[in-house]
Parts: structure tokens; C-alpha cells; sequence
């Protein structure tokens, strides 16, 4: 190329250089944005199974997985490992697919109730509470005992707390904690007092 040729293009061959340069950095300068609200990916517990309340944070395990979601789809709170949950007892029901939270788990089985639902505890023996049926966290029906008669005084009770039947001897009693709502409380109560109750799988 000659130097006359140069001279006359020069200004625009440059200028043409500098814009190319300038949509080089505007659209890396873009993906780095993307890239930033993106945020990349992070391991979090999610449901698979339904998980009721009053369920032990030591009995999630089989009912859990750990997968990986942008972070700017992560729940505030939400928990990255299985070896992170903290012990204690699920506070809200949570569905297949729903993130696990660390405000799901709380200390006490009376604070997973929630409004309009209350703790009453029965001391009974196994023959009343059929071991396994009445596991802490599963739903069961109360049934009131009057002689050869049973009376199904309340349903959907939550099991907050039950012992390992495996540890109980024949005819050991045991006490049984169970979440009843404030209509259901007064018949449970007065049937726990008198001649007591029979759970059974709702």
C-alpha cells in the first residue's frame, strides 16, 4: 500500500479500530454483568417427599437431597448441606421440591404448632399408641376409650414427640406428646384424664 493511500484512510481505518474496541468491551463488560446477577450456582437441601410438621431434623435425611440452584434463586436462609441442618424439629409442613430453610427448624416440639393448635401429653401403653403408628411427626386419630367402645374424638392430631418403641418394655407406659387444635383440646384433655385413648394412623 502505497503512503498516499495510507495517508487518505488513515483516519478512518482508525477510527473503524476504536469502535470495533469499543463494542469488544461494551459486550464483555455486558457478560460480566450477566455473569453477576447470575450469581453462579450453590448446593441447597430440597424436599422430596412431604414433610410434616413435628418431623425430627434427625429423620429428614431419606426425605432430602442436595441440588444445585443459582444463587439468585436460593431462599433466604436456605441450607447448603444435609450435615447443616440444625437439630430440632420442623416447624412448617414442606412439599416436594421446596427449599429447606434454617427458620423451618425449631428448638421446641410446642413451637412447631403454629396458631391454633396446642400440646397435650398422655401417658399410654403400647397396646394405645401401636409403637411406629404414633412416630414423632406422623398425623393420627384419637380415638376416647369407654369400656368396650371406642369414640374418634379427634382427627389430624400431630405426633410432637413419641419414644423408640424398640427401647419400651411389654406394657411400659410412655408418654406421648400430641399437637390437637383449640377446638379438639377439651375432648382429648378430659378423655386423656379418664379413661384415656387409642391412637391410630389417620
Amino acid at each position: 500500500m502505497s503512503a498516499g493511500v495510507l495517508k487518505r484512510i488513515g483516519p478512518a481505518l482508525a477510527a473503524f479500530v476504536l469502535v470495533a474496541l469499543g463494542v469488544l468491551v461494551l459486550t464483555n463488560d455486558n457478560k460480566t454483568s450477566a455473569d453477576a446477577s447470575d450469581g453462579g450456582m450453590r448446593a441447597t437441601v430440597v424436599a422430596v417427599a412431604s414433610i410434616p410438621v413435628g418431623t425430627s431434623s434427625d429423620q429428614l435425611s431419606p426425605n432430602v437431597e442436595v441440588r444445585m440452584l443459582p444463587i439468585n434463586a436460593r431462599a433466604q436462609g436456605a441450607v447448603e448441606s444435609i450435615a447443616e441442618l440444625p437439630g430440632g424439629v420442623i416447624g412448617v409442613d414442606l412439599v416436594p421440591g421446596q427449599q429447606v430453610l434454617s427458620s423451618n427448624i425449631v428448638d421446641d416440639v410446642r413451637n412447631s404448632l403454629g396458631k391454633g393448635r396446642v400440646a397435650v401429653s398422655a401417658r399410654l401403653d403400647p397396646a394405645q399408641w401401636t409403637g411406629p403408628v404414633a412416630a414423632t411427626g406422623n398425623r393420627v386419630n384419637v380415638y376416647a376409650i369407654g369400656g368396650s367402645n371406642a369414640e374418634l374424638i379427634a382427627t389430624d392430631v400431630i405426633v410432637l414427640q413419641s419414644p423408640d418403641p424398640s427401647t419400651l418394655a411389654p406394657q411400659q407406659e410412655t408418654v406421648v406428646t400430641l399437637g390437637v387444635t383449640d377446638a379438639q383440646v377439651s375432648r382429648v384433655i378430659g378423655a386423656v384424664s379418664g379413661a384415656g385413648v387409642w391412637l391410630v394412623t389417620a
